[in-house]
Formats: structure tokens, C-alpha cells, sequence
């Protein structure tokens, strides 16, 4: 039995031109205002800040809230904003542009508000994430504005040092997880060499991912595991385990970490060659993370399987970001580019099918109200399965993680980077 999206063949997506170039910008623009409506608050009622609520409804206990807000799907949000603003820009709307820009500051001040006025945090992973978001929204700032962003460059510069003391010379190489320091894995040092490479510190981003190749790349699956957990310190260190989870998000900086050495030109560090080993480690994503997704009894689709609610919820959508590098990549086998370029297709528009609409201002009090009804400006939520349309796992009212509609809509708007490229 097929689950319940519209049907899209993939005659279809092939066919899809200008016009749906424009369709997923729109698409797009329902995902942000949709978030921004549903999740977005002041950061402690502070004017000029932004910040996304957990859950939508928030259901949980207020001392929980004051405890719980993952500052790492904020980093998220704030790059999902600059995508907007880098299309608005290059679609030639300036207004919305600075808007877009307008509410990734806004965002930075909340988070900055949120984590008690200071930008480090205990966990090396986290401070990377926003460590990239700021260096984007930097460059947006100079894109719409002829001149860079003060608070993004202070946060950037504060971050890296952060950076940099994650990363010792314990079992290696590698970076540390969190201040704990017993803990070496992916989610760290992978988004750390990337924005040591976007810092044109290509010596430390290339061992970095020697590192990662040596100690963390599966030769089984051709994907990169979880991390390893280090005993000792100093020259006594040792790798007690390896933690070997597949997760999706784990190879899309890799991706991107590879690119950006590759586009600098200062792959001869590195122990892979970098075109080679993106090529296969697309390859290996499409194998194990491809789902194949009926859309009739004699069609299919390929797309990336989702991995859940929570911090899952945000897993696929930092792969497809860079997939969509990877798909516009001139340098990389038209094959590669091809790979990546169906697969970030296929599950932006699988994800949009299984949305949710809703009129978020409709009087649910008054008698017989239909509750599908749009009156106003309709919102959307998406599935934290792309499988399976929100409506078959989450009754109207229940709660939806933000790092569910972060990821989907990264994924739409890479989709439309992707198509506007064609």
C-alpha cells in the first residue's frame, strides 16, 4: 500500500522547468514564514532578538523549557534564513534579502541572549554549527549590504578559538566532542574542518579529515561512523571503543569539507583524493541512506530516508545541503552530480506531499468549524518521515519538533538551488 502523498513520477521531476524553479521558491517561503509563525519567539521578551521555540505546541513544563532549548537546530535556523536571503538575492529582491538578513541577526542576538551572553557552550559540535552560520551570514551581509556583519565576525572569532581547542593531538588527531574531552567523533570534527577551511586554514582542515579517514571511515559501508571514546589524556590517551552508528548527517560535511579544500585548491595534504572519494562517498549515501518510494505500482522514486524527531530531525537535512554542493560541483563526475542531484529533488518534493495546511488564526471555537479551512495566510508542518505524510503519525494538535521543519525546509531550499543551477 502506497502512503498518502500526491502522484509525482519521475517523468515528472524531469520535466519540471522554470516554472518549478519559481514552485519550490515559493515552497520555500511557506517553510520559513511557516516556522517563523509557528516557532519563532523573542529571546526573554527582548526586542530585536528571535528565537525558535523547541516544540510547536510547547507542551512541556516551564522549568523544562528554561533547561531545554538545543542551541544547535538555532545554528540551523540561522542558516536556513541565509539560504532565503542568498535566493532573494540572487532572484533580484533586495527588500526581501534584507529582510532575510534582518531576521538571521535577529537570531544571532537571541542566541547569544539565550546562552547568557556569551556564544561558547560545552559542546564542540554545537559551536561549530554556529560557528558556519555566522561565516554565511557574514557574507550575506556583505552580498545585500556591500560590507560584512560585526556581531557574525565577533561570534566567528570567538567560536574559532573555541574551535581550535577542541582539536589535540590525543589518539591523533581529531576533535573533541564536548569539554569532557573523552569523546573524538564526526559530529565534531567534520563541521570543524569545514569552517577551518572556509577560515583558510587548510593545513588543520585536511588533517582533520585524514584523520577522520583513518580512524572513523567504515571500509564495509564506505560511510562515516559515529566516533571513538578515548581513555586517558595527553601522550596516555587511548581509543577504548569505536561508536559505530550511521547517521546521515555525519557525511554531509565531510561533503562540503572536501569541496571547499578542493575549490581552494589545497587537496595536497590530503590522504584521498578528494574527487575520487566524494564520488564514492555519494555512492555509498545513495546505497545505504536511498529509499526507494512508490509512487505507483510500476514507479518509484529515489530519495533519502529520514531519521526521526529530536536531533534526528535535522540529520538528513544538513546531508542534502551538501548534496546540492555536490550536485552543482563542475569539477566531479557528471554521474556524481547526478546522483546527488535526484536525490535532493526526490525528497524535497516527497516532503512538500506530505506537509500538513493549516490556518493557524482559525477560530477552532466557533460551532461547526471545518478545521482544514484556510481563511487567512495558511501555515505548513512537514513529516519527520518523508515517507509517511505527518497526518498518518501526528494528530492535529500534538507536537511537532522544530528540528523537523528546520529540515525540510534546508531540504526545499537546496532543491531550489539545485533547479535554479539547471
Amino acid at each position: 500500500m502506497c502512503p498518502r502523498h500526491s502522484n509525482t513520477s519521475p517523468d515528472q521531476l524531469n520535466t519540471l522547468a522554470a516554472e518549478h524553479c519559481l514552485t519550490l521558491a515559493n515552497r520555500a517561503d511557506t517553510a520559513r514564514h511557516s516556522i517563523l509563525r509557528l516557532f519563532g519567539s523573542k529571546a526573554a521578551a527582548l526586542p530585536g532578538t528571535l528565537i525558535g521555540r523547541v516544540a510547536h505546541p510547547d507542551t512541556r513544563p516551564r522549568r523544562q523549557r528554561a533547561r531545554e532549548w538545543h542551541y544547535w537546530w538555532q545554528a540551523h535556523l540561522m542558516d536556513a534564513l541565509v539560504d532565503t536571503g542568498f535566493r532573494q538575492q540572487a532572484a533580484g529582491q533586495g527588500d526581501e534579502a534584507q529582510e532575510a538578513l534582518k531576521q538571521a541577526r535577529a537570531l544571532l542576538r537571541g542566541i547569544q541572549v539565550r546562552n547568557y551572553g556569551s556564544y561558547p557552550n560545552d559542546f564542540y559540535d554545537d559551536m561549530a554549527w554556529l560557528t558556519l552560520a555566522c561565516e554565511r551570514l557574514n557574507r550575506l551581509a556583505l552580498a545585500v549590504e556591500g560590507d560584512g556583519d560585526s556581531a557574525a565576525q565577533d561570534a566567528g572569532q570567538r567560536l574559532y578559538r573555541e574551535l581550535t581547542s577542541a582539536c589535540t593531538a590525543e589518539v591523533g588527531g581529531g576533535a573533541f566532542w564536548s569539554k569532557d574531552h573523552d569523546f573524538k567523533n564526526t559530529p565534531a570534527t567534520a563541521p570543524i574542518a569545514l569552517a577551518f577551511a572556509r577560515a583558510h586554514r587548510y593545513k588543520e582542515a585536511a588533517d582533520l579529515l585524514n584523520w577522520l579517514q583513518a580512524h572513523l571511515l567504515d571500509p564495509e559501508s564506505g560511510l562515516y561512523l559515529d566516533g571513538v571514546k578515548v581513555t586517558g589524556s595527553g601522550e596516555q590517551a587511548g581509543i577504548s571503543s569505536v561508536e559505530r552508528g550511521l547517521y546521515t548527517y555525519n557525511q554531509g560535511p565531510v561533503l562540503g569539507a572536501y569541496l571547499a579544500l578542493l575549490d581552494a585548491g589545497a587537496t595536497d595534504r590530503l590522504v584521498l583524493d578528494p574527487v575520487t572519494h566524494i564520488a564514492e562517498l555519494v555512492d555509498s549515501v545513495d546505497r545505504t541512506f536511498g529509499l526507494d518510494f512508490e509512487v505507483s505500482s510500476t514507479e518509484s522514486l529515489r530519495l533519502l530516508r529520514t531519521q526521526g524527531g529530536g536531533d534526528g530531525g535535522l540529520f538528513t537535512g544538513i546531508l542534502v545541503r551538501y548534496l546540492a554542493d555536490v550536485a552543482l560541483h563542475s569539477a566531479l563526475p557528471e554521474a556524481t552530480c547526478a546522483t546527488a542531484r535526484g536525490l535532493v529533488l526526490a525528497t524535497a518534493e516527497v516532503l512538500w506531499d506530505g506537509r500538513r495546511e493549516f490556518d493557524p488564526d482559525l477560530p477552532m471555537s466557533e460551532p461547526g468549524i471545518d478545521p482544514t479551512e484556510i481563511r487567512g495566510q495558511a501555515v505548513a508542518l512537514f513529516s519527520p518521515h518523508v515517507e509517511r505524510h505527518i497526518s498518518d503519525l501526528l494528530k492535529p494538535g500534538q507536537p511537532v519538533d522544530l528540528s523537523t521543519q528546520i529540515q525540510a525546509w534546508t531540504i526545499i531550499e537546496a532543491a531550489q538551488r539545485v533547479f535554479a543551477s539547471d
